[in-house]
């Protein structure tokens, strides 16, 4: 293959002189080129990839799965501890900050001393959070373990999309990384399927311990079966005479830690550093916007919500934040993922081979679906006198179908752009998507007493199109922006 068109497939590969450049099924170079290790994550088998993407998505579920469980308790909360239930849905907000601020200090540590640890680490530190918050008998108590919970939970899901880049081809990206996002946006609606019926038979503090056991399963299972996925490709060139790891020294983390790097204050910058770049930045802010009032707006009103206008019990309130979400997602997901795939092998095929992210944002198109369902929502609360509860149920599915199509498709393009950053652009993401999510609770049921629900609900849809509109000139001119000086590739992580 001419190394024109090699260069022109990516910016991320390169051909060297005497090597035999590896192609996909299609006759396209791979992206990025894998060694000839057997500790390459990129050369794994399939069965070991998945078992990797599985345990992730299983960690960047059960986080928010276990923040979630007690969102249709709310109301059970606030009597138990002689509070509103708009400030119970309080310890909800402190979880989202803390699950998307302090977690930018742990991408550093992952860059150098492996992932592994750190999902170790935070799902352990969640999961005992989640036990102790079962049996806290203060309002400050609730809240003090929520916080630390989010550090927990959060430390795994900043850096999730980074495992993926770590094992997956740029081609096959869209597809894996909508499996992981699937679980990672379900996790809370799984929670209210379960919270409902959990809390009405056996009380709040179980929707916390409930949770927290599950984790520890899940924490037991990633210590044996989770390798770590950090791999430096340039020392693999540099010193190829290195004995392989195997994969008990992955599990063992034995050789594990980037030897050539140290860590610096500049690193822990370094995810917010990334807001400076165009083709980052606005597509964090649609996607904030798009999970914000998509999926949190819906969790942090629901109980109260659907208990004063339709007068559901517990069980009731569980199942309408859960089904309709859950539905919507799986449709968004199986449009998503493998669509977006192939609109970027179209282009290449078009183009001589030549692969650029910007396709990706064709399947925005789907993402019309939030505001939609936002506002038909919002119209059928304002009208629940005369309108059933299953519009505003449909209302949830068609807005969840858009969040799904939204995460799947940013997350992938942003890496895309620039792949060896991914740890610092999820972290991104995931800081602007919780912080923003965190702040909900403080608004909308206010606003929507002043003003009523369908003009509130209409107020974020438009809030949400708006921040769409700059990723349809991003489209078109992506590529051209990343060219400018100003937009020069970062020039830390090249060889991860």
């Amino acid at each position: 293959m001419e190394k024109a068109t090699l260069e022109s497939a990516t910016q991320h590969s390169e051909e060297v002189e005497g090597v035999e450049v590896k192609l996909d099924k299609h006759g396209l170079p791979l992206v990025p080129q894998p060694t000839s290790r057997k500790d390459d994550p990129l050369t794994w088998s399939p069965l070991l990839k998945f078992l990797v993407l599985f345990q992730v998505s299983l960690l960047a579920f059960t986080g928010p799965f276990g923040s979630a469980v007690v969102n249709p308790a709310f109301v059970s909360l606030a009597k138990a501890f002689n509070i509103t239930p708009v400030q119970a849905s309080y310890q909800l907000t402190v979880y989202l900050i803390c699950a998307g601020v302090p977690p930018l200090l742990v991408v550093p540590l992952a860059n150098i001393y492996g992932r592994r640890p750190i999902y170790l680490f935070g799902n352990l530190l969640a999961a005992v959070t989640n036990i102790a918050a079962a049996n806290c008998t203060t309002w400050s108590g609730i809240i003090a373990t929520r916080a630390f919970n989010g550090l927990g939970a959060g430390s795994a899901v900043a850096i999730g999309a980074a495992t993926i880049c770590d094992i997956y081809y740029l081609h096959e990206r869209g597809t894996y990384m909508g499996f992981y996002t699937w679980f990672l946006q379900n996790g809370p609606h799984f929670a209210s399927l379960v919270g409902g019926f959990i809390a009405q038979n056996l009380g709040w503090r179980y929707c916390f311990s409930i949770p927290g056991y599950i984790q520890l399963g899940v924490f037991v299972l990633t210590v044996f079966c989770l390798p770590e996925t950090l791999y430096s490709r340039r020392g693999s060139s540099e010193t190829p005479e290195l004995d392989e790891q195997s994969y008990i020294d992955k599990l063992l983390m034995r050789r594990t830690r980037l030897k050539d790097r140290r860590i610096t204050l500049k690193d822990f910058v370094r995810p917010l550093a990334m807001a400076q770049y165009v083709c980052v930045i606005l597509p964090t802010l649609y996607y904030m916007t798009a999970f914000g009032y998509g999926s949190v707006l819906f969790a942090t009103t629901g109980s109260a919500v659907y208990t004063e206008f339709y007068h559901f019990n517990t069980i009731q309130t569980g199942l309408i934040l859960s089904i309709p979400l859950l539905i919507g997602c799986a449709i968004g997901e199986a449009n998503a993922g493998w669509f977006i795939d192939w609109l970027v092998y179209r282009y290449a095929k078009k183009h001589n081979g030549r692969r650029i992210p910007e396709p990706r944002l064709d399947a925005l198109f789907l993402a019309v679906a939030v505001p939609i369902g936002i506002v038909i929502d919002g119209v059928c609360i304002s009208h629940s006198k005369t309108s059933s509860w299953a519009g505003s149920a449909i209302g949830l599915g068609i807005a969840n179908l858009g969040v799904q199509v939204a995460g799947t498709v940013v997350y992938t393009y942003c890496t895309d752009c620039y792949k060896p950053q991914t740890p610092e652009i999820a972290s991104l993401i995931n800081v602007f998507r919780q912080v923003f999510s965190s702040l909900i609770s403080f608004y909308a049921i206010p606003l929507a007493s002043a003003i009523q629900y369908q003009y509130a609900w209409v107020f974020f849809a438009l809030v949400n199109i708006l921040f769409l509109l700059p990723l349809v000139y991003l489209r078109f001119n992506g590529e051209k922006i990343r060219a400018q000086s100003w937009q020069k590739a970062p020039s830390f992580h090249v060889d991860i």
